[in-house]
């Protein structure tokens, strides 16, 4: 940036600050405060003004970085008491939204000043044109990198709390050191459009390599997704065919010894032994057993994605009928999630049902029930289920009765998105209620 008055140098800082802390949350909209654009002026402000009294006041060199350290410092503080585990790539984002707006913003003082001169650049109204520039110049960027906010957020998301996300954040480190060596060796050029240029040229060159960089992460990242998805497709695939083949020869065997009743009883009245009929047809009731095929087939749940949670679904859904529980799914609306979302959610499902399915196998009626409700703002997982003779609720996720005691502390354990967990007794019936934020917050 080209400054030399305090107006000037404040109005500058203030238009950079800005779209600064925009860049730093574009990719993570999970820790968005509410009133965002608010919140990002009013940092912008401080920091101008913070920067400028340095800048009036003290003459070295070393100060000059107090203030975007004071800045960056007290976001990451204010992360810490509850998304602390964002922390590593919050400051990767953070370096990035600092090489975007140096980039763009060389590019802008470049433009300018090859259209004007170096003595314009230094008025109050070169500067303003040339902040014009910046910001006409970012809302492009933001437009040109909107198709890549749903898969740097999946990214985002699979990383935390793994070996990688400091991966990340070294590479990130590695190309903010790169670039502050090349801006300093080029300081002898300070003020010529020479210095302009090679400082446009190497940031350009850092971008395209994070660009490439970040591609063959997220690229990564999907195939892993997708291999993972295959394989959990098609273990469930067999699973359900399993389990058709076995409702086949069930259904085969019943044909049989179907024919052989029709022809044992024709035989009796043939012969009109109607007490030897009367007896054949007791002890073909006596041995009769209703059939345990499955009434919910994987087609019946079409609005919940097969990655993930659609298999998982069934598979406790077969596990129910095997306790002999009936087992009802209620999904209104197809779930729209992110895959991480869904990923959560699959553990979710996985974590409850074998908790709730042996306690409801003693219950009567032995039946539960599970509804999945996509709202606007987040999907809420509510699992109804019997409960035993003074049930209650005799801690935030534990229930105790007559019949045993459910414990579900550990099922939102480790879970990388915040989750709100409820969970009521009402007569005879209890029910647990997940509350899944799509944008990664209460």
């Amino acid at each position: 940036m080209l400054a030399v008055t305090v107006p000037s140098f404040w109005l500058a800082d203030f238009v950079m600050g800005f779209w600064f802390v925009y860049f730093q949350y574009y990719w993570l909209p999970q820790l968005r405060v509410r009133h965002f654009s608010a919140y990002a002026l009013g940092l912008a402000a401080a920091y101008a003004t913070v920067d400028s009294w340095f800048m009036v006041f003290t003459q070295h060199a070393l100060f000059t970085s107090l203030p975007a350290l004071m800045l960056v410092g007290g976001e990451c503080l204010l992360l810490v008491p509850h998304n602390r585990r964002y922390l590593p790539v919050f400051v990767s984002m953070t370096i990035l939204a600092y090489l975007l707006i140096e980039f763009v913003d060389t590019v802008s003082l470049t433009v300018t000043m090859l259209l004007t001169n170096v003595h314009f650049m230094n008025t109050l109204m070169g500067n303003a044109v040339t902040l014009t520039f910046d910001s006409v110049f970012f809302t492009l960027t933001l437009l040109g990198a909107f198709s890549t906010q749903a898969p740097i957020e999946n990214l985002v998301q699979s990383m935390l709390g793994r070996d990688v996300e400091y991966l990340f954040l070294s590479l990130m480190s590695i190309m903010m050191l790169v670039f502050s060596l090349f801006e300093y060796s080029l300081q002898a050029l300070d003020g010529s459009v020479g210095y302009l240029v090679f400082l446009m040229g190497i940031s350009g060159v850092l971008m395209l390599g994070f660009t490439l960089s970040a591609y063959i992460l997220v690229q990564s990242h999907l195939q892993v997704e997708h291999t993972h998805a295959q394989l959990q497709d098609k273990r469930f695939r067999d699973q359900y065919e399993a389990e058709l083949h076995r409702q086949v020869v069930l259904v085969r065997q019943f044909q049989h010894d179907y024919q052989n009743m029709l022809l044992g009883l024709g035989g009796y009245l043939a012969a009109h032994d109607y007490a030897g009929f009367r007896q054949l047809y007791i002890d073909i009731r006596s041995r009769w057993t209703t059939s345990n095929a499955a009434d919910l087939t994987i087609d019946d749940l079409a609005n919940i994605p097969k990655i993930g949670v659609r298999y998982e679904v069934y598979h406790q859904y077969l596990e129910a009928r095997r306790l002999g529980v009936d087992m009802y799914v209620n999904t209104p609306e197809p779930l729209t999630l992110t895959i991480e979302a869904l990923r959560q959610l699959a553990r979710i499902v996985t974590r409850t049902f074998p908790i709730v399915l042996p306690y409801a196998a003693q219950m009567q009626p032995a039946m539960v029930s599970l509804e999945l409700l996509d709202t606007q703002y987040d999907v809420r997982f509510q699992l109804t289920f019997p409960v035993g003779d003074h049930a209650q609720v005799t801690a935030a996720h534990q229930l105790t009765s007559t019949q045993g005691q459910l414990d579900f502390s550990q099922v939102t354990q480790n879970l990388t998105l915040d989750t709100s967990m409820v969970l009521q007794v009402k007569r005879h019936w209890g029910q647990l209620e997940i509350v899944l934020p799509k944008n990664g917050q209460n």
